[in-house]
Order: C-alpha cells, then structure tokens, then sequence
C-alpha cells in the first residue's frame, strides 16, 4: 500500500459514508441548531472542519490557493469571516448558524474534498519531510486571515509540522474528531447517526 493508498482508504469513508450522510438525513434547520447554548451545531462543525482542510492543506501542504478564494466561497456562504473558527465566541457561532447558507456549505464541502483528492494524487514521500516554518505559519495563519483574531497562537502551533503531519491531521484526525462531536450533537437533538 503506497502514501495515496493509505490516506485514501480513510479519506474517502470519511466524505462518502460519514460527511454524506449528514447532508442527506438532516434538515437545514437542525443543522442550524445548538442543542445546548455551549456546544456548536453541525453546521458549524462542517464548516469548520472543511474550512480548517481547505486552508491547512492548500496552504501548507500543497503552496497554492484555497478552494475558498477560487469561487467567492465568502459571499456564496453568506459569511463575513475568512478564518477557521478557533477561538469564536458563542454569538459568532450563533451568528454563523443563522446566516450560513446550508446548500453553499454542502457545495464548498465537495469542493474541497475533489481538491484534497486532487492533493494526494500529487503527493511524493519525499515532500511530504518539508516543515512549516514560523514565517511561513505567520504568513498564512496572520496575513491572510486564516486564524481568527484571538487565535494567533496558531502560528506557533504549526511551527515545525510537517506536510505530513499537516496532512494526516487536517485531513483525517482532526475531521474525524469534529465527526464524533456531530454524532453527540446529533444524539442530543434526538436523530440517530
């Protein structure tokens, strides 16, 4: 099994089976909604997850643009923010509820996962041993908006990853853990995922 093979055979049951499901089995406005004031929608989880993919892997692992800044993804979500999400207050995220819009949301997901799939075919070994520095960190987490304000520790968080620590968490652990926060959200609001 080579690198492509490996990531894939995880990747792909991630968007097929768990991100699939999701936008086929729950209405918008149970997306939409907190089932507790402190804990975040499935909306919220699926934008932050994809937005977190989208930035940390074009940026940091493939050089070249965000999915988001190729088809006006700000204007077509409804969203006035380029970040991520770390570190919003409770009322962003309510405000991120109210006015995302859910089908554009659905559409940037599957954007970016053809761009991630698109990433990993192009991937060698060999690149993936490169790390992040500090000024490249500052440069996408600072400079172009990534992190959210109170969040610019994040530059010394991805200080001295590398590619493939970039990838494998972005593109895996960390979806994966925002998969199992929708499933508790999803319990909470009485639907079976």
């Amino acid at each position: 099994m080579n690198l492509q093979q490996l990531f894939l055979s995880r990747y792909t049951v991630l968007y097929d089976f768990y991100i699939g499901d999701l936008w086929q089995n729950i209405s918008e406005d149970l997306m939409r909604q907190r089932p507790h004031p402190r804990v975040n929608s499935i909306a919220w989880n699926l934008w932050h997850l994809t937005r977190v993919e989208d930035s940390t892997l074009n940026r940091f692992v493939a050089d070249q643009p965000q999915v988001w800044d190729d088809e006006h993804w700000m204007d077509r979500l409804n969203l006035p923010w380029r970040h991520t999400g770390n570190s919003m207050t409770l009322d962003e995220v309510d405000d991120l509820n109210q006015r995302v819009n859910v089908q554009a949301l659905h559409d940037y997901s599957n954007a970016v996962y053809k761009r991630t799939l698109t990433i990993v075919d192009q991937l060698t070994s060999e690149s993936l041993d490169e790390v992040v520095t500090e000024e490249r960190s500052r440069l996408v987490m600072i400079d172009e908006g990534v992190a959210h304000p109170k969040a610019a520790d994040l530059v010394q968080l991805y200080t001295g990853w590398t590619k493939g620590k970039a990838l494998f968490n972005h593109g895996l652990t960390h979806p994966y853990q925002h998969i199992g926060e929708i499933g508790v959200i999803a319990g909470l609001l009485g639907l079976e995922f």
